[in-house]
């Protein structure tokens, strides 16, 4: 619809609603005045029949002057005695009258005994209709002390339909005449403004970089506006050149990547590939267009970013090795918010090569085996030999003993560093096969607290099994006490005096949890993920006083890794710690076997 019919209609509908609006108001004042005149008519006539009704001759029988008043008057004329007893009512029959009750506490007369006249407004309890009532009080000494005029409310403000049609047709004439000469002054206004339109139409059909040719006639406001039409052109043209040089530059710092970048939409199909992802990938197709399965092959990479597309949250790294070749790679996901585009979220992936660090990982981790290989005979040998030395006594026993117990203190640590670090070393270059099945975690737990005793009473501290009798969980059993007996070693040694471990677990449908909280000195959150790196104490001074290594955490982590599952930490300074060990629910636990508990 153009501009000039959109003010055509515009102002017609305006002019109706104006209309409507005018003459409704005229008849609702024309009916207020009718009614207020009708009304003052009503004093008038009331205060003029008790003067009449003031002469017994004029009056006569009452019944009979009231129904000849009413019909002079077009009105109900009621005349009531002085005290309250109906005497005539143009209403109802003369033998009718005796049933009418007292009218003396009826507000008109109330009113009308008090001050000589007095009005209501009510329903009639005699005929049911709502009436406008005016009575007054007659003077002397007939029989008639009261006159009261009744005219239904439905007759005060009626306004005669011919009055009403006349009210309406005026007004409307006048709206219509107002609108067709509004109509002719914007159609003017406006030819100015269709002819820019035109012009910018055209423009944009044939090019948004030619120039606009747009008319500046019509008014100071005209110009202003096709100024501003033009000078936003050569604005949008600049942006847009801005646009290419940025989106040149991007291009080409995508093509210059090393690592793999892949931008995939939120209905799963690539929307970017840069060449390095081609190679890592080996496609020889174009990917663009096609859904993420068939451009990428490995599952690890399609479920990352079906997580990120479905859940809208960076996916952790993740490490993968392509099939049919040595090359690591580690995996960024994470979503880029909602695109106007698209209508949906798309993600962005990106490809890092740690071939190199892979491998100096793993030489690193065979240099950390062959040291433990070779330093656990000697370290044996010193074990043994101080412990002879403890037996066969000294020449100043106190002192030597006092000593010896030291060099066996750090020989006993150092084996348990070995040992440490020779478990760590196997998890780490995939040497540990574990053999899943069903275990009874409650049992594992109450073993583990039991061996632990002696070290939970020495320092005073509670260890509380909350687990179900049975918890079954799908582990290995043997790395499972591996993993319970570092984290409540841990709860105890960094416990306070009188403190408390609990061990307690939460099944679901998604996986198991196994919890071990202590009510001890806590780990400050700048340390939390650290703890879980090799040799990383957060207070070297209390942990070597306790006797820790500084590998158990780290190996509990990667027996979660190898189990499927993972260890999260939840702490806070001085108040304590909650590790929570979580295995996932696999298709794999259907087949392992299942847990069987002797009753």
């Amino acid at each position: 619809m153009r501009y000039r019919q959109r003010l055509r209609f515009m102002l017609l509908l305006g002019g109706l609603a104006a209309a409507l609006i005018l003459s409704a108001a005229t008849i609702v004042l024309l009916r207020q005045a009718i009614g207020q005149r009708t009304v003052d008519r009503m004093r008038a006539e009331t205060a003029l029949a008790a003067q009449w009704a003031e002469d017994p001759a004029a009056l006569g029988e009452p019944q009979a002057f009231a129904a000849r008043i009413a019909r002079r008057l077009g009105l109900r004329v009621t005349l009531v005695a002085a005290d309250g007893t109906v005497l005539g009512d143009s209403s109802r029959e003369p033998e009718n009258l005796p049933q009418m009750a007292n009218h003396l506490d009826r507000p008109e007369i109330r009113e009308a005994r008090l001050r000589g006249s007095g009005e209501d407004r009510r329903v009639s309890e005699t005929t049911h209709v709502s009436y406008h009532y005016t009575a007054a009080k007659v003077a002397g000494s007939g029989p008639v002390r009261y006159v009261r005029l009744g005219l239904p409310l439905e007759d005060i403000a009626r306004v005669p339909p011919r009055a009403s049609a006349l009210v309406v047709l005026v007004v409307l004439a006048a709206m219509l005449a107002l609108v067709a000469l509004g109509y002719l002054a914007l159609r003017h206004l406006s030819r100015p403004i269709e002819q820019m339109a035109d012009e910018v139409e055209g423009s944009v059909g044939g090019g948004f970089r030619t120039p606009l040719g747009i008319p500046a006639r019509g008014g100071d406001e005209t110009v202003h506006l096709a100024t501003g039409v033009r000078r936003l052109q050569l604005t949008l043209l600049e942006k847009l050149d801005e646009l290419d040089d940025e989106r040149s530059l991007l291009s080409s710092v995508i093509a210059g990547m090393r690592e793999g970048l892949l931008l995939v939409g939120a209905d799963r199909r690539v929307r970017l590939a840069n060449a390095a992802l081609k190679r890592i990938l080996d496609l020889t197709i174009d990917p663009e267009g096609h859904l993420i399965e068939e451009v990428v092959r490995h599952p690890a990479v399609v479920r990352d970013i079906d997580a990120a597309l479905d859940e809208g949250r960076e996916v952790a790294e993740s490490v993968i090795r392509l099939p049919g070749s040595e090359r690591v790679f580690e995996l960024h996901v994470a979503p880029l918010g909602l695109v106007k585009r698209s209508g949906g979220q798309e993600v962005l992936a990106l490809f890092v090569d740690i071939t190199r660090l892979e491998r100096l990982e793993k030489v690193r981790r065979e240099f950390v085996a062959n040291v433990s290989h070779e330093l656990r005979t000697p370290l044996t040998s010193i074990k043994a030999f101080v412990e002879n030395l403890i037996d066969g006594g000294m020449a100043e026993p106190e002192s030597s003993r006092k000593f010896l117990d030291i060099v066996r203190r750090h020989a006993d640590h150092m084996g348990e560093l070995i040992e440490d670090l020779t478990d760590l070393s196997l998890i780490e270059t995939g040497s540990v096969t574990l053999e899943l099945r069903k275990v009874d975690a409650c049992e594992v737990a109450r073993e583990i607290a039991e061996q632990l005793r002696p070290l939970a009473s020495s320092r005073d501290v509670e260890v509380r099994i909350e687990l179900g009798a049975p918890f079954p969980v799908t582990a290995d059993r043997r790395r499972l006490e591996q993993m319970l007996t570092n984290l409540v070693n841990n709860a105890i040694k960094f416990n306070r005096q009188g403190g408390r471990v609990v061990i307690e677990g939460c099944a679901a449908p998604e996986g198991t949890s196994i919890v071990v909280e202590d009510t001890g000195i806590g780990i400050p959150s700048s340390s939390l993920e650290k703890v879980f790196e090799r040799f990383y104490q957060v207070n070297r001074d209390r942990s070597r006083a306790v006797g820790g290594t500084g590998l158990g955490l780290s190996i509990v982590k990667h027996l979660m890794r190898l189990h499927g599952g993972r260890v999260r930490l939840e702490s806070e300074l001085g108040r304590g710690s909650r590790f929570t060990l979580e295995f996932p629910t696999t298709d794999a636990e259907r087949r392992v076997v299942p847990l069987t508990v002797a009753r």
